[in-house]
């Protein structure tokens, strides 16, 4: 199949760029043309998180996907790496789409740009590439009639339509009138030459610091962009499209109209300059065609104004724009039962891996999805998961998303050798392994902006035979090759005090443990000595003394020496079943489970001839521990990781500071994680581990000069949730107090993922482990519970009774 997408993509990897999908411009979709887009079951729709492909390509069965979409256009990610400045300063990709309509206009503006080899053209004006510095920004150029220029960046990350795309409206193809051309041979587009074209901006009539050109009549507001993967965008164009519904009943400081919109005073901010409230400027403006603050330079939908102002989550906010607004609470309708039948993937994934697209998308995005009430059923009488069930928008798949494994720097690097040399590879596994390794090797050395350590206690979970064992013998390897094998604990802890020994000896340590769901029932066992018992109780200590001194408990014959800055991490692997089984309920709520990030998988891996030896470290991953680790400054390592330590030798900043993006995206997670108290015994530390992993990621890109950046952050956040909502998820699955309801919850895993299910079918997934006349009596209680619903079959060909057919309620 011939189309945009398959005849420019090849051509466009091999220049240095990242193409993407676009829906097809004859497609029943509002982003025809123009947005990402996939081709699922017959049908397009929005192609979530596709920003991820900037820092890195599609996989080889993405691609394939992509290239037998019908009609796909085909567009480029911006901010793609593009090699190095004179002053080896990082260079992204970025486009200028010049609009301007007045043909006068247009002429200014292209005169005042710099020359582009590669210059696309499509219904109006045309685009021109270039590389660029992270200091340029995406940026919108409005004058008096309209949008001029469209400043396409990747940061915030923006796409283009090139050719040989077809436009949605004329029906005419994207035509190159230059280029293109290897993306390292752009010309760089500078601070300097941004001023040049600002002043002949200012020339059209785009005022600076303001969106449009002053005016005392109202506006009509441009089109509302859609975002696909956005389920609030109609509520989002529809503020946007009336602001006097709304923006008056906020109670702003300040507020009056202006340019037909509103300005005010951004009054739940502190003043830059410090000034008192009534002596502020009116900064924030809010007009039809955006929300800005051009003191702080903050930007706002119109959900995000209301959240501000209100001091509301977004479910609050949206159900009070709505109500502003008049809009109809239509909700969202979702019919499990024939989500179920109608699984392909019954018997590799959880009931929401049928999920629609644009819900599985925003699902780690947002907290709860509003106006959606379904949820997932709890085990009667079960009082550990008793508070645990949870909207739709909060249950994560069951199967990591793989998009989060794609990482750029070392960890990337170690994800990646570690998957190439097995037979069986697991990229959750192989990530989880990658940030204990990174992580201990800037242990007692980096500390994240809050002053928090880079020590990870990892939790792999996955089937039997599923090749758990691989990244974690890969850790040993590692850790050797690196010259770091004194940092390499053992495989357990037959006690309190043997772990307190290791940390004593070596406060920098990463161990280890196979079967740890094993590990766990000896420690929590009825036989286990008081030292077994007291091992969690060390281990939670441990995890929350970053560059702290943890002082041990003494016992007869030995004095408890104080503990400098542990950093003790910890991978471990088990099955699902093992690990809860063996989990008591006061490890969920003395703060031991959510001390764990998680990583889980349903899957077993076909196996397939490995790619890299495993034996052999590459050299690239060896010199990148040792940077991190200390590399060849001896005093440094000496000082570093000494028993003493107790300060950090670097503090990784937030990039830009406090305020900036990336604070505000771990601001933003600590409001969320507050307001949801209900479930504070799996997500107190979400704030936390998102940093730790934000950190390390940065480390892992840059070690010589780290800092977090929005894209760090964003990307431990999304882990940090997944992992906490997984693990709240699993509890309810699978911890159980007595044999009946273990019984019964796993009874009702298997309806749920495998059905609606047969009896003698369940039987046998149950491989008849269970009595007939017990599971009669589970099923009986199950529906009494009004969990399980219980139908006739069709009556087989050959006659007989109808059989029983069971289905999750």
């Amino acid at each position: 199949m011939t189309t945009p997408f398959s005849i420019a993509a090849p051509d466009l990897i091999a220049l240095g760029y990242s193409p993407i999908p676009l829906i097809a411009p004859d497609a029943p979709h509002k982003g025809r043309g123009k947005a990402p887009g996939d081709w699922r079951s017959g049908a397009w729709q929005g192609l979530s998180r596709w920003q991820r492909f900037r820092d890195g390509p599609p996989s080889s069965f993405e691609m394939n996907l992509w290239l037998k979409a019908p009609s796909a256009n085909v567009g480029i990610v911006m901010g793609t790496p593009a090699g190095r400045d004179a002053e080896g300063e990082p260079l992204f990709v970025i486009g200028i789409d010049f609009d301007a309509a007045d043909p006068d206009a247009l002429d200014t503006l292209l005169g005042a740009s710099p020359f582009s080899p590669m210059v696309k053209r499509g219904q109006k004006g045309e685009t021109r590439l270039f590389r660029a510095r992270k200091t340029i920004k995406t940026a919108v150029y409005d004058g008096p009639d309209g949008r001029l220029i469209d400043l396409l960046a990747g940061f915030d990350t923006r796409q283009t339509v090139v050719p040989p795309s077809v436009h949605p409206d004329t029906g005419a193809a994207y035509v190159w009138t230059a280029g293109p051309v290897p993306a390292e041979q752009l010309p760089v587009f500078t601070e300097d030459d941004l001023a040049v074209l600002e002043e002949a901006l200012e020339t059209c009539g785009w005022e600076r610091n303001r969106t449009r050109a002053a005016t005392d009549r109202p506006r009509k507001p441009a089109p509302a962009e859609i975002d696909p993967d956005d389920l609030w965008s109609e509520v989002k164009a529809a503020a946007m499209g009336n602001l006097s519904a709304w923006v008056p009943h906020l109670d702003l400081y300040g507020l009056r109209k202006a340019r037909g919109g509103y300005e005010c005073v951004e009054a739940w901010r502190p003043s830059s300059t410090g000034r008192l409230l009534a002596d502020r400027k009116l900064n924030l403006s809010i007009q039809p065609d955006g929300i800005k603050d051009w003191g702080s330079n903050n930007t706002y939908s119109s959900i995000d104004l209301v959240m501000a102002a209100r001091n509301c989550d977004q479910h609050e906010a949206t159900d009070w724009l709505r109500e502003r607004l008049d809009l109809k609470d239509e909700g969202v309708v979702i019919d499990l039962a024939a989500m179920l039948a109608r699984s392909k993937r019954s018997d590799m994934g959880g009931w929401d891996d049928d999920l629609p697209e644009p819900l599985r998308a925003v699902a780690p995005k947002y907290g709860k999805i509003p106006h959606l009430e379904a949820q997932k059923p709890a085990v009667s009488g079960f009082d550990v998961g008793a508070q645990l069930s949870a909207p739709i928008g909060q249950l994560p798949s069951t199967e990591f998303p793989d998009h989060l494994t794609r990482v750029p720097g070392l960890v990337g690097k170690i994800t990646d050798w570690i998957c190439d040399s097995s037979r069986k590879p697991q990229r959750g596994g192989a990530l989880l392994a990658a940030l204990t390794l990174v992580g201990t090797a800037a242990g007692r050395r980096y500390a994240g902006p809050t002053l928090t350590g880079t020590h990870l206690y990892g939790l792999f979970l996955a089937p039997s035979g599923a090749a758990k064992d691989h990244p974690l013998k890969c850790c040993g390897r590692i850790l050797h090759a690196s010259t770091m094998g004194q940092h390499f604990g053992p495989s357990g802890f037959m006690s309190m005090s043997a772990l307190i020994n290791r940390l004593t000896r070596q406060p920098l340590t990463l161990t280890c443990i196979d079967e740890f769901g094993s590990f766990l029932g000896r420690i929590n066992g009825k036989r286990a000595s008081t030292h077994e018992k007291a091992i969690t109780g060390v281990l939670r200590t441990a995890w929350g003394s970053s560059f702290d001194t943890m002082a041990p408990p003494e016992w007869a014959g030995r004095v408890g020496e104080p503990i400098h800055s542990p950093a003790l991490s910890l991978y471990s692997v088990s099955t699902h079943q093992e690990f809860f089984d063996n989990l008591e309920g006061g490890d969920v709520y003395n703060g031991f489970l959510n001390r764990f990030l998680l990583v889980s998988t349903q899957r077993k891996v076909e196996e397939r001839e490995p790619s890299a030896d495993k034996m052999v470290v590459p050299e690239s991953i060896t010199k990148g521990m040792l940077a991190i680790y200390g590399g060849g400054n001896p005093l440094a390592r000496a000082t570093s990781h000494s028993s003493l330590s107790d300060a950090p030798e670097i503090i990784v900043p937030w990039e830009d500071g406090v305020g900036s993006s990336a604070h505000r995206v771990y601001q933003g997670l600590a409001q969320d994680v507050e307001r949801r108290e209900h479930e504070a015994a799996f997500l107190a530390r979400t704030v936390e581990m998102a940093q730790r992993l934000a950190v390390i990621r940065a480390v892992g890109i840059n070690p010589a000069a780290p800092c977090v950046t929005v894209e760090d952050m964003e990307w431990g956040r999304q882990i940090a949730l997944w992992s906490a909502e997984r693990m709240m998820t699993d509890a309810q699955d699978y911890m159980a107090e007595t044999q009946t309801q273990r019984d019964a919850m796993q009874v009702l895993r298997l309806i749920r993922d495998r059905g609606p299910l047969k009896h003698r079918d369940l039987a046998r997934a149950l491989q008849h482990k269970m009595r007939p006349r017990d599971l009669q009596d589970t099923i009986k209680s199950l529906e009494d519970a009004g969990q399980v619903v219980v139908s006739e079959g069709d009556r087989p060909p050959s006659g007989g009774h109808r059989p029983k057919v069971y289905a999750a309620a």
